[in-house]
């Protein structure tokens, strides 16, 4: 029997199909309607036509991820690899769709809010799965996931469970799996290629997700980077045993030219997109004015009372921010977090942000956000005029706990220039890709499986950010950059002179 697919017309990929079962038990559900009013990226105020959301990302992931299952399903079956393919495949495609199904508002702005004592996600997401390898898994492992990802995995395994297991036929707990990026200790040829699907779908570099947004956010946006092919690149994808006998994540030589395109784009992407100095500021004013308002609209807790109001802000935007917006702490208490006068935000969308800030409109950071009339601006542009200003520290080691870029400099620019101390604003604006991109890719060349910089030692330096962390700082309009500038390549060059 023919089974029911719907096909949506996409502006990046042409037509996606999906089965008429992910509409009907899935994406027609609030859940996953609500991504329509989650905002893709942090970066529409540098580009503006970048009004895309997670809605569309989402298909997006999904589209590739079944092109990625088509490819493999063509190379492997089950009785080649000597365990079931079927509900791995499965899991695969769920897992695509469902990645982001509980995002949280603005892009990836507020999601560190959502995981804290409260709300401990890797508690409640280790009890929703109920596996003890799992859990002994995750305790063993670094942590790679982010707090939206345990979110969505938490509602994949409570809301669509019976679904995915019953309809589907798939693995809750590979879904799970797959949406944080969480590995199987067993090194068994079936639990390594599990590890190697997980990689398609929560990899460094090259991924459904990671292969979608590339291509999404620069035809959003605008900006002109390199094209990449997604077809040629997924029809070079490959799971191969490597020399120790297991499965690895791995691309034929055909895809170098894509390769090399994925890795230009996300170098692009996070440093002179997601770290422009306009998207740092309004990040940072966007987390400052939801700050202000959870604290007028929702409240603080009893115990914080008596705190410093940097403290109170801190405590109200967590309790803004909760996993009980989408999950019930029992079945007693309404999913939702409720407002001073009673008004239940469940499901958070950007809009609630939006709506509950314009019931705080005095507020100074609410009143920039709204308007885009911005009262700090940066005394530096980007990390190559940084290092104009003070060729002095090029060879320097710099981190956050370097004078520059901490509260010692702050303190000397509010004494010196007669600012206030919460008119200066340090924020980091430091590459999210540590390390070498091609680093993390492999090639399968002559029957092996090879490290890509093996073969392109020369030419992936371009790749590798500076080890250095970078940070802006932002002071009040009116004042002076060059003075301030010149104040503070003085202190820098008494500090040199009088370490030597």
């Amino acid at each position: 029997m023919e089974k029911e697919v719907k096909r949506i017309l996409d502006s990046v990929h042409g037509y996606i199909e999906i089965e008429d079962r992910y509409f009907k038990n899935i994406i027609d559900t609030d859940y996953f309607q609500r991504l329509r009013r989650i905002e893709q990226t942090s970066t529409r105020v540098l580009f503006p036509s970048a009004r895309h959301d997670r809605f569309i990302h989402s298909l997006g992931v999904f589209h590739i991820g079944c092109k990625i299952v088509d490819r493999l399903s063509q190379c492997y079956t089950s009785e080649k690899v000597g365990f079931d393919l079927v509900p791995i495949f499965e899991s695969y495609k769920i897992a695509c769709l469902i990645h982001d199904v509980c995002h949280s508002p603005f892009s990836h702005t507020f999601e560190k809010y959502f995981d804290n004592k409260k709300s401990d996600l890797k508690a409640l997401l280790k009890k929703s799965v109920n596996s003890e390898r799992f859990s002994n898994d995750w305790d063993k492992t670094l942590d790679p996931s982010a707090p939206h990802e345990r979110m969505s995995a938490i509602v994949a395994v409570m809301n669509f469970g019976s679904f995915i297991e019953d309809e589907v036929k798939a693995d809750c707990e590979l879904v799970a799996r797959m949406i944080i990026g969480l590995h199987y200790s067993d090194s068994s040829d079936e639990y390594s290629f599990r590890n190697a699907m997980i990689e398609l779908i929560h990899g460094d570099v090259i991924d459904a997700d990671g292969l979608d947004y590339v291509c999404r956010d620069t035809w959003a946006s605008g900006y002109s980077t390199n094209r990449i092919d997604i077809t040629r690149l997924v029809s070079s994808i490959c799971i191969e045993k490597k020399c120790d006998g297991k499965y690895a994540l791995c691309f034929t030589s055909k895809a170098l030219n894509e390769i090399e395109s994925v890795l230009k784009v996300k170098t692009f992407q996070q440093f002179y997109v997601i770290n422009h100095h306009t998207v740092t500021y309004e990040q940072k004013l966007l987390v400052e004015a939801v700050k202000s308002t959870a604290l007028e609209c929702i409240g603080c807790d009893e115990s914080f009372k008596g705190k410093t109001l940097a403290e109170r802000k801190e405590n109200a935007i967590r309790n803004l921010c909760s996993v009980y917006s989408f999950v019930q702490p029992n079945p007693d208490i309404p999913i939702g977090v409720k407002t001073k006068n009673g008004i239940l935000i469940s499901l958070p969308m950007d809009d609630d942000f939006v709506f509950l800030m314009k019931m705080n409109r005095e507020d100074k950071y609410v009143k920039q956000w709204l308007s885009r009339n911005y009262i700090l601006k940066p005394l530096w542009k980007s990390k190559a005029e940084f290092y104009a200003i003070f060729p002095i520290l090029v060879d320097v080691n710099l981190t956050a706990n370097s004078w520059i870029f901490n509260e010692d400099c702050k303190k000397y620019i509010a004494e010196k220039f007669n600012v206030l101390m919460e008119d200066i604003w340090i924020e980091r604006a430091t590459p999210k890709y540590k390390g070498n991109f091609a680093k993390k890719v492999s090639l399968f060349v002559d029957n092996k499986v090879i490290p890509y910089e093996k073969l392109f030692s020369k030419d992936i330096q371009s790749y590798e950010p500076p080890e250095n962390e970078f940070f802006y700082i932002f002071v009040p309009r009116d004042c002076d950059n060059n003075k301030i500038i010149e104040g503070l390549k003085e202190e820098i060059a008494k500090m040199f002179f009088e370490r030597s």
